[in-house]
């Protein structure tokens, strides 16, 4: 058990973290260490080579002497002896002469150390021996750096030698001590820094863990569960991230749950129907078993569309399903209410006023949207009254393009605006009228793929204003030339409900703004009378599994 965890704690990303920082540390301090060592080394080396050079220029004048034949040795054994006699060494330096004959003149300064110690280490300098200067690095008891200098003096056919020699181990001990403070330090550094990084990393790495016990607790059934965010770099904004997922997979599962649930409570009204009548069906009687064969069919037939709505509604608010085109507004306005005509005879249809610009919009799936609040409008409007299908510019600080339907029925409450585009969302007033009661929830997926929504208000006498709104982007061009706009390129799949409520607001406020204008337009005597048709609200795509019914001029 213990070695198992521990395995898990030498496996952790905390763990590798720490084990790469301190190797990449180590590498660096020890790349340092070496190359400084190397050059001290080299220097050092260099310092001796030259200080042996120097000697070998000394003993030549010792030889020489000042230029008095008294003073100048007779012979190259007493011009050993002399230079033995005067030389004084330097620091790790010692000397030894070497007569023709090959005995060796100890020095008499006191040296650090004495080459005849060690004769096979002198018999190898000796042994490269010649009329000139030689210097080099023999290996012995220690290691040494040489120079042998021949003395002859004029007059002596023999050759003397002196040997000047420098001990290498102890003159880099300077060099070795600057190394071994360096490896302390360096050893000192990986342990703070080991200990500095184990914090580090696991401060860094605590949103990571919260984030994996949260992923742990979350289930199907519980995605409450969020992640603190703390601070601002990489980590928190990959929390952050995680956090926008787990609130959008709540809302799909929710909305997955609510759709479940919806279907089957619409299902099941149907089959419990058809179960009922197959249950009390009397065989025998042709008349009842051909009344409960049409009933079936009707039920069968209703069921059919529910799924075809549900269908659509699973792609309508793709935006990668559109196929966006350029499209004339004010034909597209003209085109649509000529379609609307053709859903209901027994209203008013009547084209108001259309936007004159293009977008770049899927025209098949906005005219969908468009003659869905159509459709809905004529469901719930009294037979008589007058629809109006409308395009305007709404030349705000957020330009929009704003398809209208405006209808005369019984409106909706101020309750249910924030609610009736939800699947099946009803009210009392829409019990009765045939539907699945997903067709205004495919109006705003439509709208929510173009990167808009779909909303609700009052108009200005009785009835309700249904309305797609599409954000757009004015484009700068040549005052004569005609308003070009494309939608906004920030194709959102949701709307948030504060954004919906302040466009309600917005749009209110218009209302009354422009009722107040035609009231005061009316009053006047001395303008011609004229008929000006304004949006006025359709209530909403309210309907319902039952037998159509319109609603009688009272609404009810």
């Amino acid at each position: 058990m213990v070695f198992g965890e521990l395995r898990n704690v030498m496996r952790s990303t905390r763990v590798r973290i720490l084990v790469a920082i301190l190797v990449a540390t180590t590498l660096a301090m020890t790349l340092v260490g070496v190359s400084t060592y190397t050059l001290g080394r080299q220097q050092t080396l260099a310092t001796i080579d030259a200080r042996l050079e120097h000697s070998a220029e000394l003993i030549a004048f010792m030889v020489v002497g000042s230029g008095n034949s008294a003073d100048a040795p007779a012979t190259s054994d007493a011009a050993v002896d002399a230079v033995m006699r005067r030389w004084i060494f330097a620091e790790d330096e010692t000397a030894v002469g070497v007569r023709a004959d090959g005995s060796t003149v100890p020095p008499s300064a006191p040296s650090a150390f004495r080459l005849d110690d060690d004769p096979a280490l002198l018999d190898a300098i000796t042994a490269r021996a010649s009329r000139g200067v030689v210097t080099g690095e023999a290996d012995g008891q220690r290691t040494v750096r040489y120079a042998i200098i021949p003395v002859q003096v004029v007059g002596d056919p023999n050759v003397a030698h002196v040997v000047i020699a420098t001990d290498v181990h102890a003159a880099l001990a300077e060099s070795r001590g600057v190394l071994a403070v360096e490896i302390v330090v360096a050893v000192v550094c990986l342990l703070l820094l080991g200990l500095v990084g184990w914090q580090l990393a696991g401060g860094l790495l605590h949103p990571i863990r919260l984030l994996r016990d949260a992923a742990a607790r979350i289930t199907e059934s519980d995605l409450d569960e969020r992640i603190p965010v703390v601070g601002r770099d990489d980590v928190s904004e990959l929390t952050r991230t995680v956090n926008g997922m787990l609130d959008r997979l709540d809302e799909a599962f929710t909305s997955q749950r609510q759709l479940l649930d919806d279907v089957g409570h619409e299902l099941k009204t149907p089959l419990t129907i058809v179960r009922g009548h197959l249950e009390l069906l009397d065989p025998s009687d042709p008349a009842d078993v051909a009344a409960t064969r049409d009933l079936a069919l009707d039920e069968l037939d209703r069921m059919s569309s529910l799924v075809a709505d549900i269908t659509e509604l699973s792609t309508a608010g793709l935006a990668s399903t559109l196929d966006r085109e350029p499209v004339d507004v004010a034909s597209f306005t003209a085109s649509v209410h000529d379609k609307a005509t053709a859903i209901s005879t027994d209203h008013t249809w009547v084209l108001g006023d259309q936007a004159e610009l293009t977008v770049d919009v899927d025209s098949g799936r906005l005219a969908q949207a468009w003659l869905q609040l159509a459709d809905n409008a004529a469901k719930y409007s009294p037979s008589g009254s007058t629809i109006v299908v409308s395009s305007r510019f709404d030349e705000s600080d957020d330009p929009a393009l704003v398809l209208s339907v405006s209808d005369e029925g019984p409106g909706v409450p101020e309750a249910l605006r924030e609610r009736i585009f939800d699947r099946f969302t009803r009210v009392s007033g829409g019990r009765g009228v045939a539907g699945s009661g997903l067709g205004l929830s495919i109006v705003q997926a439509i709208a929510a793929a173009h990167g808009g929504w779909a909303e609700v208000e009052d108009g200005d006498g009785p009835g309700s204003v249904f309305s797609i709104r599409l954000p757009l982007a004015v484009a700068e061009d040549d005052e004569d030339a005609d308003t070009a706009v494309e939608l906004d390129p920030d194709e959102t799949a949701a709307i948030p409900r504060d954004a919906m409520a302040q466009a309600i607001a917005l749009r209110e406020a218009q209302a009354a703004m422009e009722a107040q204008a035609a009231m005061e337009a009316t009053a006047s005597p001395t303008e011609p009378s004229t008929v000006h048709v304004e949006p006025v609200d359709d209530f909403p795509d309210l309907v319902d599994t039952s037998a159509r019914r319109r609603p009688t001029e009272d609404g009810s």
